[in-house]
């Protein structure tokens, strides 16, 4: 894990290119997070990324766009690590999207790792077995009333907090890094039913000062950064330095 957190440290993915991919992965994340979502990523850009990292250290992980059975296998068999679903709102839905991930006889993923075989060090079956992340966002009134059941879905290995979302669903504007006491009593909440399940938990942050706070209340794994908002930082500061000069 990185210094000053036992958290790990996840990067977030939104550009579709694998150069720009391999040198923001480079640097040492634990993780990073493809987003088909929100992210400028369709299917063919997520699988030359996934290739394109398959010899980096982190963890790659796969946003997609919604709790589907066939883009999520094709993310799985081009060698994601693990799978973050939006919007999963009941245990009908986290169970839908364990069954998605997980080869029979705890799912009903069919075999077939094609780039993940290249990747395997032994048995793709074995080691997806072993290895694979099943993470439930929790984004909305209904998914926050029923998170507790929602973690205790078999195969659903951790919630992931989507602020933006849930945000809305209380009422509130939208955005990361939330500071209002309902957020925060919402988040404890979300880490206490994971730990009640014995699962992990994450959540999206916009700046690494807010990300070491959420570690500390709890969260397993923070977001610290993304691409599309470190590119135009690092260049606002050079030409900022450059004026000022």
């Amino acid at each position: 894990m990185g210094s000053g957190t036992a958290a790990r440290i996840n990067g977030w993915l939104m550009i579709p290119d694998p150069f720009a991919n391999a040198l923001f992965a480079r640097p040492g994340w634990d993780s990073v997070t493809i987003d088909c979502q929100h992210g400028m990523f369709d299917e063919s850009a997520a699988v030359h990324t996934l290739h394109a990292l398959q010899s980096a250290k982190p963890r790659r992980l796969v946003r997609v766009p919604s709790n589907e059975p066939g883009f999520i296998g094709k993310m799985l068999d081009a060698g994601a690590d693990g799978i973050i679903a939006p919007m999963i709102n009941s245990v009908a839905e986290a169970t839908s999207l364990a069954q998605a991930c997980w080869y029979s006889p705890k799912g009903s993923r069919s075999f077939g790792p094609t780039l993940a075989a290249l990747r395997s060090t032994g048995l793709p079956y074995e080691e997806a077995a072993a290895t694979i992340e099943v993470w439930a966002m929790i984004e909305t009134r209904t998914a926050f009333a029923a998170v507790a059941d929602i973690a205790a879905v078999p195969g659903i290995t951790g919630l992931f907090v989507g602020p933006s979302d849930l945000a809305l669903a209380f009422g509130l504007r939208p955005g990361p890094d939330r500071e209002e006491t309902e957020m925060i009593d919402a988040y404890l909440a979300i880490i206490s039913a994971a730990r009640a399940a014995g699962k992990d938990c994450a959540i999206y942050c916009a700046r690494p000062a807010y990300a070491l706070r959420m570690a500390g209340l709890g969260f397993d794994m923070v977001t610290a950064a993304t691409d599309a908002t470190a590119l135009p930082a690092a260049a606002t500061a050079a030409i900022a330095a450059m004026r000022e000069g």
